[in-house]
């Protein structure tokens, strides 16, 4: 045991001392603050800039100048087309000459002709790919059809306005998970925990090859177990992973306190997260990079060079990233087939469990048989990962095939 915490602590300061991790860890907490930070900077910025932004946001109304031609009166009633364009300077012209002569000389942006009462044209000295304006003026056309319509037939319009307008209030009980409302936060801890594995599974990969390719695994085989150095370097990785994890979470929740009143508490959902909802996603997420780490660190030893380690680590890699699209697309339907099988699957439990939990409907009873099943596979995987880790040291040369060690094992 003396060993194994020897092991853990020399990975774990190796991890500190490396300058990549304090570095991304800082830059993922600057850009959190950053981020959460925007609608505070924005607010800041903008009480002090009121007063001129009010100016140049009139002056800037003012000077969006449309002309239109009303041909034989086909509107008759023009004032209440022009209620629609409260916000731009709206210049009549006599004749299609005088408004297309203002819009090559720059003095109006565009023009319409209204050539009936439901018809006109569009005149525009240059198309952009969008312009809001066209819309603008079919709902404003359309309302004065109707205005004029509807008071042909006696029929007051603000009355049928005020009718159409009206919203259907409705209140929705919810008897078990409130599924939209907790997928912002189970996206963010699932593509956290993907993230977090795929990173520190390759680094720890990457370390045990450096170690063969150097010898240094031959001298330390013969001073301690092979599984005091793999489950060290493994726990070390996790430990390091989960408190970078930690960093940048922590870090985001003191930051959006800080601004939750500029966000007008629009992310308390995310942040409130339920503790047995966290409870679940360590239990899992734990095992989980445990269980993907030993397997990384086995493939690490069955090469003799690191840049071998992408093609030893493909198929896991894939493997792994199947598991996640299936939770994924678990959390559009969380009561679905095959989220539940995946829930029991230990290369899909850590994700797929914490989806169901999250978002769906679980009972106590089969989230600890799921636990079971990834704690028994975590320690399976990690005994024969440190037997795969000590027979690695006599295998060089061209990358060794999983099948063939798993045979060697066998006999």
């Amino acid at each position: 045991m003396r060993d194994f915490f020897v092991v853990l602590k020399f990975e774990l300061m190796c991890f500190f001392r490396n300058k990549s991790f304090t570095i991304s860890t800082l830059i993922l907490c600057l850009l959190v603050g950053i981020g959460l930070s925007v609608p505070t900077i924005i607010d800041t910025v903008g009480s002090f800039n009121k007063e001129s932004t009010d100016g140049e946001k009139n002056s800037k109304d003012k000077g969006e100048k449309y002309g239109y031609v009303n041909l034989n009166g086909a509107i008759s009633n023009i004032e209440d087309m022009k209620t629609s364009f409260s916000a731009i300077s709206l210049l009549e012209f006599q004749t299609e000459e005088e408004l297309e002569e203002s819009i090559q000389s720059d003095k109006i942006l565009a023009g319409y002709i209204i050539e009936s009462p439901t018809k006109y044209q569009y005149i525009v000295k240059n198309t952009k790919m969008s312009d809001s304006m066209r819309y603008q003026i079919d709902q404003a056309i359309l309302r004065a059809y109707k205005v004029n319509a509807l008071a042909q037939r006696g029929i007051d319009y603000k009355l049928v306005e005020d009718i159409d307008s009206t919203l259907i209030e409705h209140d929705i009980k919810v008897l078990g998970k409130d599924s939209v409302k907790n997928y912002a936060y189970t996206y963010i801890l699932v593509f956290g925990l993907y993230f977090i594995i795929i990173l520190y599974g390759q680094l720890i990969a990457t370390g045990v090859a450096s170690e063969k390719s150097n010898r240094s695994m031959e001298v330390l085989v013969t001073s301690t177990k092979s599984t005091n150095l793999i489950f060290g370097k493994v726990i070390a990785g996790a430990l390091a992973g989960i408190l970078q994890f930690t960093l940048v979470l922590g870090f985001a929740s003191i930051a959006y306190r800080f601004n939750a009143k500029a966000w007008d508490y629009a992310l308390d959902f995310i942040f409130n997260i339920p503790v047995n909802v966290l409870l679940t996603f360590l239990a899992f997420g734990i095992l989980g990079y445990l269980f993907y780490s030993f397997i990384y660190g086995a493939l690490g030893a069955l090469v003799s060079r690191t840049e071998d380690i992408n093609a030893s680590s493909t198929p896991i890699t894939i493997l792994f990233m199947v598991a996640f699209f299936i939770a994924f697309a678990g959390m559009m339907n969380p009561e679905g087939m095959l989220l539940k099988i995946a829930s029991y699957v230990p290369f899909s439990s850590c994700m797929a469990m914490f989806v169901r939990v999250s978002m769906g409907s679980v009972t106590r009873g089969q989230v600890i048989l799921a636990w079971i099943i990834l704690a028994g596979s975590t320690i399976v995987v990690g005994m024969v990962g440190s037997m795969i880790y000590r027979m690695g040291t006599l295998m060089y040369g061209n990358p060794v095939k999983l099948k063939t060690v798993l045979k060697l094992l066998k006999e």
